[in-house]
């Protein structure tokens, strides 16, 4: 059965579709699209992956994945946890308008090319653990109704962090933007709008 056909498949409580550990050579397009339960832990996207608007129904696993080409996940809707920690974008990432409903997981994940995570909508925690971002970064106007979770986030060239607002406690410790000391965080803190607790 083809990638297609499989993620064509009705969402279906304790089952996923296994696509773990694949090579993918060709686009994938699937915008607008309902996906049940997916697992691509450690697939490498050889070829552009566009998203746009797709609803993924239950769980959506990309941890330790390698994207080759850029990706498009703009005004895509998560409904459970949503999982690229250690994932390694190497071309144009792009997650503006995103709602998460669950965990937005990107711990050890690395941008190597410019991101998009502006606009989102997140529920749950947005976690960028020791995440890298190579390239320039937008979380302009995100929501972290859940919290935001940034230990050791390093924003290596420029990050535009305006209008963001973390409801719930915000963990900034060893986060920097590029021409921070090791131990300042100030221009994060100072472009958060924080309503909850807030460590740095």
């Amino acid at each position: 059965m083809s990638i297609r056909a499989r993620l064509a498949q009705p969402l279906r409580r304790g089952e996923f579709e296994d696509l773990r550990g694949l090579r993918i050579e060709e686009p994938l397009e699937l915008e607008g699209a309902l996906l049940p339960n997916v697992d691509f832990t450690g697939t490498t996207f050889a070829a552009p992956l566009a998203l746009r608007g797709t609803v993924f129904q239950g769980l959506a696993w990309f941890a330790d994945c390698t994207f080759d080409a850029p990706v498009n996940f703009t005004d895509v809707r998560f409904l459970s946890d949503a999982r690229f920690d250690q994932a390694r974008f190497h071309r144009l990432a792009t997650f503006s308008g995103a709602e998460f409903q669950g965990v937005a997981c990107f711990d050890g994940a690395g941008f190597a090319d410019a991101a998009f995570l502006d606009r989102m909508t997140c529920y749950g925690n947005l976690s960028l653990d020791r995440t890298r971002f190579a390239g320039p970064a937008s979380l302009q106007d995100t929501e972290c109704f859940g919290g935001l979770w940034c230990n050791g986030t390093e924003f290596a060239t420029r990050a535009d962090i305006r209008g963001m607002e973390v409801h719930g406690r915000a963990w900034l410790v060893g986060a920097a933007i590029a021409g921070d000391g090791p131990s300042t965080s100030n221009q994060v803190i100072g472009a958060i709008r924080s309503y909850g607790y807030l460590w740095s």
